[in-house]
């Protein structure tokens, strides 16, 4: 199914449940929880898992979200690091810089990168909700609201513990807890997530047998593979060098060009083309596409799956490990309205009594944080980088 395909089925049936809403009474539905007032928004809300949480939430120990403040330190460190780091190569080895692109559906990622990006963003924002609930019920502060909520192409779940009682009875060390249970639920789960990476050929290996080519599934628009190579080839060789996995396709290219004659051998045939460049600031050689391992379905297998089924569990296992861990660093980062920047201002409050001394130290690491992004996300566009 095309990508344009899944999105015209997810505007028909927010459509029809929209209709359906307006037919059976938006406040006959809203007294069961369930709000559709607003085209393509749904919500529901209920009082099962506001209950659920808080049983569950009890049975944590309090060790257990100790140990969340500690790593969510951690991170704030790493993610700075990572971030500082990154915005330095840009001045001093642009070629090493990583593109840092926000991410917005359907404009900075599209097409099948899109459909992977939005299914690991909901399992992280699932993950990163609720792990705010069972924090804050171990912690006694109550939880109003709970659910799910669906807009537009994005679906996740939320969580609303009691604000009052939140900033003005909670101990700051409940209120650190809260703050850092989200991110430090996203970072465990990024972990899981790598562990079945680091074993992908393992799980794979059950039904499919081992990568014999890059399998290429989005083409750069204005690229030398344009008008070449399409999505769905296979990329078994290029020039001499044989392609067993994508990552050969990018250990072979590290060592070409701008202007190299390039014979891509693939399954359907070979052809030839001109690379182009890699960046706006870089000789490396460039082709233009994006791509996977390609795992051939075993005999037996391939009655119930074929070679797709292999890339796409791949590729779901990897956004999904990317958006855990990209976001849980991000949100630890000191920026109002993110989690970070509460959580190292209550962290001071334990330390130091005088509000001013608190800002005089909060807002250079705010400025910072925000100096940080906003410059590799600004080089990132203008040098020609992508997510990619």
């Amino acid at each position: 199914m095309e990508v344009l395909d899944a999105i015209l089925i997810i505007v028909v049936i927010y459509v029809l449940v929209y209709i359906i809403g307006q037919a059976i009474g938006v406040d006959k539905l809203a007294e069961k929880g369930i709000d559709v007032s607003v085209p393509f928004f749904c919500m529901w809300k209920t009082e099962r898992l506001n209950a659920f949480l808080t049983r569950m939430g009890k049975k944590f120990p309090k060790a257990f979200f100790n140990l969340g403040i500690i790593v969510a330190f951690g991170g704030m460190i790493v993610g700075f690091w990572m971030f500082g780091d990154n915005l330095l190569k840009f001045f001093i080895a642009p070629e090493q810089a990583g593109g840092i692109v926000p991410i917005i559906p359907g404009v900075t990622i599209t097409g099948l990168p899109l459909v992977y990006m939005l299914i690991g963003l909901a399992i992280t924002l699932v993950v990163h909700e609720f792990a705010h609930g069972l924090a804050s019920s171990k912690d006694g502060i109550p939880i109003k609201g709970s659910g799910l909520v669906f807009m537009l192409v994005l679906f996740g779940g939320f969580v609303e513990p009691d604000e009052e009682i939140f900033e003005t009875e909670a101990s700051p060390q409940a209120r650190m807890r809260l703050l850092a249970a989200g991110s430090y639920a996203n970072l465990i789960w990024a972990a899981f997530f790598l562990v079945i990476m680091l074993n992908m050929g393992s799980i794979l290996g059950v039904g499919f047998n081992a990568p014999d080519g890059a399998y290429v599934y989005g083409v750069q628009g204005g690229s030398p593979a344009e008008d070449t190579i399409a999505i769905g080839d296979v990329i078994i060789g290029l020039n001499d060098t044989d392609i067993n996995t994508w990552y050969d396709v990018s250990l072979f290219m590290a060592n070409t060009t701008t202007g190299e004659q390039l014979e891509v051998h693939t399954l359907e045939g070979s052809f030839m083309l001109t690379l182009g460049n890699a960046t706006a600031d870089s000789t490396r050689g460039y082709i233009g596409i994006n791509g996977a391992d390609y795992w051939e379905a075993k005999p037996g297998v391939d009655l119930f799956f074929d070679s797709m089924f292999a890339f796409h569990f791949q590729q779901i296992m990897t956004w999904t490990f990317i958006i855990l861990f990209s976001v849980a660093l991000f949100n630890l980062l000191p920026i109002p309205m993110l989690d970070g920047d509460k959580l190292l201002s209550n962290a001071l409050s334990l330390k130091i009594k005088d509000e001013k001394k608190i800002k005089y130290i909060m807002w250079p690491a705010r400025i910072a944080a925000l100096l940080i992004v906003i410059l590799s996300i600004a080089l990132t566009f203008l040098t020609g980088k992508s997510l990619f």
